[in-house]
């Protein structure tokens, strides 16, 4: 089988996919041959290589280029040695760089204090080609394997603190981005919104339909509100609202607002449309106040019955009309 070399080809990299750029690296060494080979052998192996001759120059480099995931560097160099600049570019530039120490030194010493001093693995410069391209290999699957893991654990934080149906914050990132709110000594004003007779809807459409009006309810609620505000389901068919360093008069302005644009919106149903109207109830905290989220929405929720026990006995039932 033909060598790397001897082909001429180039073999991606376990870190790329089809279509992604290559690993970018960068080769830090004063030895001018040395690096020219090092360049040259991870270039084929698929890497995108940068390089530099001594710790400085690579300190500009970095603080110029934050897409560099792996620096190769030499441990001896005028100036900044190879470990004083990771700890230098991690400090600077780039927290999570992956740092590959060259030596040619195979003392145990020497690769104690790389480790001891945060490096992630070491390379002789002793290594032939292949040692070099296996090393560096593996430090890219070691990257593949932490972006996969961010990227799943991003997914199961956004799962965790969203409701399933209607695609915005559920009660858990309710709660906790009040808390943040709250413990900033910002303002805060809550709308607590509820669906007037929803049951009546399920009880005669069906829950699919029930569930279609929820999601285009949610839907209403992030386009009308700010940029900043949160919406919520806090459950079955209530909804809250989040306004921070808002006041309750322009609160209750909003929640006004939103309640006429839900009352004009209708379901069409063949023959007939469905329109739903909301009661809300406003309570809102003032620094300094000791307020909770949950003594908040108790004061919406007494505001918000106290409205449907004033509604005439009718007036706040989903109507149907005929479809135009």
């Amino acid at each position: 089988m033909a060598s790397l070399e001897e082909s001429g080809g180039r073999r991606r990299t376990d870190y790329e996919s089809e279509g992604a750029k290559p690993l970018r690296l960068l080769a830090v060494d004063d030895d001018a041959a040395y690096l020219r080979r090092l360049r040259l052998v991870l270039q084929r192996a698929g890497f995108d290589v940068l390089v530099a001759h001594d710790g400085q120059a690579s300190l500009d480099m970095l603080r110029a280029d934050p897409t560099i995931e792996i620096l190769v560097i030499d441990l001896k160099m005028p100036g900044l040695d190879g470990i004083e600049t990771v700890r230098l570019a991690r400090e600077e530039s780039h927290p999570d760089v992956y740092a590959v120490l060259l030596t040619a030194s195979d003392g145990t010493d020497v690769k104690l204090r790389a480790l001891d001093s945060g490096l992630d693995d070491f390379l002789p410069k002793s290594a032939t080609d292949a040692e070099i391209v296996a090393k560096l290999r593996s430090a890219a699957r070691r990257l593949a394997m932490e972006h996969r893991l961010h990227l799943e654990n991003v997914e199961l934080q956004t799962q965790a603190l969203t409701d399933e149906l209607t695609g915005i914050a559920n009660r858990r990132a309710l709660f906790r981005a009040a808390e943040s709110i709250l413990a900033a000594g910002r303002a805060l004003s809550v709308v607590l919104f509820d669906l007037d007779r929803f049951k009546a809807i399920n009880d005669t459409h069906g829950h699919l339909m029930g569930d279609r009006i929820l999601a285009d309810v949610a839907g209403l609620f992030k386009t009308h509100t700010r940029v900043g505000d949160i919406i919520a389901r806090f459950g079955g068919d209530e909804f809250v609202l989040l306004l921070p360093d808002t006041g309750r008069a322009e609160a209750a302005a909003i929640a006004s607002r939103i309640r006429a644009i839900v009352a004009a919106t209708g379901w069409d149903l063949g023959s007939t449309s469905v329109f739903v109207k909301i009661t809300y109830g406003v309570a809102s905290s003032t620094p300094p106040s000791s307020a909770t989220l949950q003594g908040l929405l108790n004061a919406c929720d007494d505001t918000l019955y106290r409205r449907k026990r004033d509604a005439a006995s009718g007036g706040d039932a989903p109507r149907e009309m005929a479809a135009q």
